[in-house]
This record gives structure tokens, sequence and C-alpha cells, in this order.
């Protein structure tokens, strides 16, 4: 069932701040506590957007959406080189040709 429009937004949202946060306790502007918070709200995210199909995920946060991948163009197959019917004798002299039924 998918979520209503409202509720991902705001989880958005909170995401993004929470990302500032974690960035603001590397450069020593937050306490080691609001850092962990801030950690658990990412670390849920990450663990709801798991159960989406990769196909279906919406673009991370604060992130465009990537364009659609145009599909590939078909490749002809190259034509197949044929073997000879006969095997190359030279060094032997000995002419070889394809057995026959009646042969054996």
């Amino acid at each position: 069932m998918p979520r209503p429009r409202l509720f991902v937004d705001s989880r958005d949202q909170e995401v993004l701040r929470a990302t500032r946060e974690l960035a603001a306790y590397f450069k020593g502007e937050r306490t080691e506590r609001e850092a962990r918070a801030a950690l658990k709200i990412i670390k849920a995210f990450i663990r709801d957007r798991q159960h989406t199909p990769p196909g279906k995920r919406r673009p991370l946060p604060g992130m465009k959406a990537a364009p659609e991948p145009e599909p590939k163009a078909k490749r002809t197959q190259k034509p197949r080189r044929r073997l000879k019917d006969t095997e190359n004798t030279e060094d032997t002299g000995v002419h070889a040709e394809p057995h026959r039924n009646g042969d054996l």
C-alpha cells in the first residue's frame, strides 16, 4: 500500500535535517547524543526503503530523480564463419575427405 504524499514529504524533510545534524556533529557543532538521534532517523529511513523494489524507489532526499535509461538498441549478430569440410593437409600430402557410411 503506497504511503500518503504528506507522510513521504515530511519523512524526506526529517532525513535531510538528520543528515545536517550528523554533518554538524563531525564539524564539532553538535553533541554525540544529538548525532546518535540523527543516525537513528537515517537508519530507520534506510530500513524502510529496503522494502521497496529498486525500480520503484523514490530518489534519496535532496537528490534529483535519475533520468529514465533509454532502451538499448538490439545488436545484430555477426554472421558466423563456416569451417571448411576438408581438413588442411598441406603437411602430410594426404587428402582427407568426409567419411561415408559405405566405407565402414
